[in-house]
């Protein structure tokens, strides 16, 4: 769809606008660009899932984001050479469509709405970034991983007859970097959650009950909505 509804305002997709080009694949666990070899494209995802990772100084991994189909990851080639830690992973066997930053600049002096659409995702996502920073920044340790399962619901999970949002297999560890804890933390909580009947797990899927978990975590004062948010817009796509 071309124009996202979100608070009264429409979004133009970049994706309409930008050129089919050959499709790669790679496997998962595949390396796609690191700090040895930074992104030189700006990647769409066509099929599976990208983890994005920033390792700091000291080595330490966190996990940016999950991309999953029609998401766009590797924006740093559009700014030039920059020496961010970044790394793009395939979770899943993934199909990828990319651009260089010479085809993007070409691209925009032929459809000038690509301009407005990417820089309208770049704000998008960095809000989105500065949300999950002020929730590391304020909440315990439980709320934090909720309110991770629920972004993780909204990007990356499918509705299910019971009223479930299914999200494909995520290791523990994943989570973890994504919450920026440890993986034994991550495990105690989504066993209390499991406990509390708000997610069930194995190792083929993670169900969510995405309406109970909103209303766990108002009952605590706690707000949600980067959640909302995001949920809804693939609600309106």
């Amino acid at each position: 769809m071309s124009q996202i509804a979100r608070t009264g305002l429409l979004y133009q997709d970049p994706l309409d606008f930008l050129p089919r080009r050959r499709v790669q694949d790679f496997a998962k666990g595949r390396l796609i660009y690191g700090v040895e070899k930074p992104s030189s494209d700006l990647y769409a995802v066509i099929l599976g899932r990208v983890k994005i990772s920033t390792t700091a100084d000291d080595g330490c991994q966190t996990v940016s984001r999950m991309v999953s189909a029609e998401g766009l990851f590797g924006e740093a080639c559009l700014v030039g050479p920059t020496d961010r830690g970044e790394s793009a992973t395939a979770l899943d066997n993934v199909t990828l469509m990319s651009w260089s930053r010479g085809e993007i600049e070409l691209q925009i002096e032929r459809e000038p709405r690509l301009g407005i659409a990417l820089s309208q995702y770049m704000v998008r996502e960095c809000l989105e970034l500065q949300d999950r920073i002020e929730s590391m920044a304020t909440h315990k340790m439980p709320e934090r991983v909720m309110l991770t399962l629920l972004q993780l619901a909204a990007d990356l999970g499918t509705p299910m007859p019971d009223g479930a949002t299914r999200v494909a297999p995520l290791s523990h560890q994943t989570i973890a970097e994504f919450v920026g804890t440890s993986r034994e933390i991550v495990t105690l909580q989504m066993n209390r959650l499991r406990r509390l009947g708000l997610c069930r797990y194995s190792r083929k899927f993670i169900d969510l009950y995405s309406p109970t978990l909103r209303e766990h975590l108002k009952q605590h004062r706690v707000s949600i909505q980067m959640a909302q948010k995001r949920s809804g817009d693939r609600n309106e796509t």
